[in-house]
């Protein structure tokens, strides 16, 4: 059973209208948290909503873990209202990360949206950690937020927006193609919405490239309970349905079928 904590909230920014990240202070008897795990996080102090709210780690810090949100509710909302000081009770860390020891100094990563946050701890863990310091493509509806993070990160930063504001005019594909064809990918680790990771899924098997995709599902428990966030699965031949939360959230996308 994860361990539940009840962290304090010592830094908020909000990055726009729908947006925001706080940090909140690490205990010291906290298990290491890898890249594409995520936590539990309760709204509220009073028991409702009752289901904390799946949240992936955007940083970790010596003392701290960060968390980027999207407001998309009423949950999100409340955490939205916390203030610094303020307690906030998390499970986690929970689920299975990237797969790190396959990843190479060919590999791209790949963020869209809300998912441009783990992958940029991703991106930070590999550099510190692993000494890779890789290229990163993310996409955007509008303007783009949290670059001064990114660009502390990585050397090589492509954006794509739907809306032309910045970047390529358009979707992450179409930068991953150029890339793809240049023949300098080996593997892409990408996480955003359900159709783009359909969308990179598809392209990089076109051009024989493995791909690591952070689902974002759905989900009720976060502990694999539930069953409310499960995915298709495709294992020797045989379908199976896997939990996002206990299973993932990272999977290789040869397993991962969309089209069910």
């Amino acid at each position: 059973m994860k361990k539940t904590y009840q962290l304090k909230v010592v830094k908020k920014e909000v990055l726009n209208d729908e947006i925001f990240k706080f940090e909140l202070d690490k205990p010291e008897d906290m298990p290491a948290i890898y890249p594409g795990q995520f936590f539990g996080l309760a709204a509220s102090r009073t028991g409702y909503p009752l289901l904390k709210r799946p949240i992936s780690v955007s940083k970790v810090l010596d003392k701290s873990i960060e968390f980027t949100v999207k407001v998309v509710g009423e949950g999100t909302r409340l955490l939205l209202d916390k203030e610094i000081n303020d307690l906030i009770e998390v499970i986690g860390p929970v689920g299975n990360g990237f797969f790190l020891n396959e990843i190479t100094d060919k590999s791209l990563i790949v963020g869209g949206g809300i998912g441009i946050s783990p992958v940029k701890e991703l991106a930070r863990y590999l550099k510190e950690e692993k000494g890779l310091k890789l290229p990163v493509v993310l996409g955007f509806r509008d303007k783009p937020f949290d670059m001064e993070d990114f660009s502390s990160i990585s050397d090589e930063i492509e954006i794509a927006t739907e809306s032309g504001i910045e970047g390529h005019k358009g979707y992450v594909t179409y930068i991953l193609e150029e890339r793809l064809k240049s023949g300098s990918v080996d593997q892409v680790l990408v996480c955003g919405p359900h159709m783009m990771l359909k969308a990179v899924k598809e392209l990089c098997e076109r051009y024989n490239v493995i791909t690591q995709l952070l689902m974002e599902e759905r989900m009720a428990c976060g502990i694999g309970a539930c069953l409310v966030c499960t995915c298709a699965i495709k294992e020797e031949g045989e379908m199976k349905n896997k939990r996002v939360c206990k299973d993932g959230p990272v999977f290789y996308g040869s397993e991962v079928v969309f089209d069910v």
